[in-house]
């Protein structure tokens, strides 16, 4: 075992659980073995071999939705996520991981796509018309989410490029529908390592590639980079792409808004990769106003229990996670709560108690307006 995971392993078992509040998955199973503390001792267990990858024992290496909530409350900066990635592949090899894990390895191998299904299939109708791309300028790459869950998204998309003067974005075309993020959270070290090499000699000519999931970005950035696949300079979250256009492209905005909306930040742009305080000078300089802020927001945002495809492995537990978010905003009578994550807002959706849920980029269009238009209070 690499050094650096043992020693954030010993600090987290000797540790008297200090960040165990901040923990998605402890607070909905109400379950000391499922805290930061016990699933790393766990780990430590499993990786000295004290104990077999016993059905048990590996379950609760799965109980962590990736969300790093815990490393905002850790005076060493653990990355327990990291961490437990290493027992997931062991786990996995060993044929020993949860039965869901499995199903979407065959979804996967079916589709190229954890959700077994022809997503381009579902886009293409929505997407630009053939005479519009223009070579390898800006290349497209939605998560396999929004594909999934709101296919004629990609046309809302598309209209806010036009809108705010964007030219030469193409859709990406590539045999494989998904960037390979749920295999790399799940342990198929191997599998993920073919999809990151397919991806990137797919997408290293361009000189931006785009995506829209915060998970995706991540993973393009940051996880093919570690694998020597290097995109962390054109890979540029959908939200960081469109904020130059927005401070300097010749639109007008529907203006002030008379509906309280919340943001809601997904972890991987938040607490991955920083964008906090974007998302709300975005919203504020639209509207009129900032977003409302939830108790928990910006880098201690709440995760929405599908991170990591946990939902997939804990479905009750997914909900349960997500269902503290729901409840807030029903509680506090919010009328719209925004999210830039097409998992997650699938989820607040079929929850949604009393409130509306808008993807962040669709209230953008909506509220954008060409230039010539006339503009109105909405």
């Amino acid at each position: 075992m690499r050094s650096e995971l043992k020693k954030m392993m010993d600090y987290c078992t000797y540790c008297p659980k200090m960040c165990r509040f901040s923990c998605p998955t402890a607070e909905a199973t109400a379950s000391e073995t499922y805290t930061p503390w016990g699933k790393m001792e766990i780990a430590r267990w499993l990786t000295d071999k004290t104990l077999p990858l016993s059905e048990a024992m590996v379950a609760a290496v799965y109980q962590c939705v990736n969300c790093l909530h815990c490393q905002q409350y850790c005076e060493h900066g653990n990355d327990v996520p990291s961490a437990l990635a290493e027992i997931r592949r062991m786990a996995v090899e060993n044929y020993a991981a949860p039965a869901p894990v499995y199903t979407l390895e065959e979804r996967f191998a079916a589709a190229n796509n954890p959700y077994g299904l022809d997503l381009f299939e579902r886009v293409r109708a929505h997407g630009p018309k053939p005479e519009a791309k223009r070579g390898k300028e800006v290349l497209l790459q939605p998560s396999c989410h929004t594909m999934h869950y709101f296919p004629e998204r990609i046309g809302v998309y598309f209209e806010l490029f036009e809108k705010l003067g964007i030219e030469g974005v193409s859709l990406v075309e590539t045999p494989i529908q998904c960037c390979g993020a749920p295999l790399d959270a799940l342990g198929f070290r191997t599998e993920f390592q073919e999809v990151a090499e397919v991806q990137y000699y797919s997408m290293k000519d361009y000189r931006w590639v785009v995506s829209d999931g915060p998970e995706c970005c991540v993973t393009l950035k940051q996880k093919y980079a570690d694998l020597g696949f290097p995109l962390e300079r054109s890979s540029v979250p959908l939200m960081e792409f469109l904020e130059p256009y927005l401070r300097h492209s010749n639109y007008r905005s529907r203006g002030k808004i008379k509906r309280r909306l919340a943001y809601h930040d997904p972890s991987h742009l938040s607490r991955y990769l920083g964008l906090v305080e974007l998302p709300r000078r975005i919203l504020s300089e639209l509207t009129g106003f900032p977003p409302l802020e939830l108790s928990w927001s910006g880098l201690d945002s709440l995760s929405s229990g599908t991170e990591g495809s946990y939902d997939l492995v804990f479905p009750e537990f997914g909900e349960k996670i997500a269902l503290r978010t729901v409840e807030e905003l029903a509680a506090r009578g919010i009328g719209k709560l925004l999210t830039a994550d097409a998992k997650a807002e699938a989820v607040f959706r079929r929850l949604a108690r009393g409130f509306e849920v808008q993807d962040f980029y669709e209230f953008l269009n909506e509220h954008i307006l060409p230039a010539e238009a006339p503009a109105n209070e909405g």
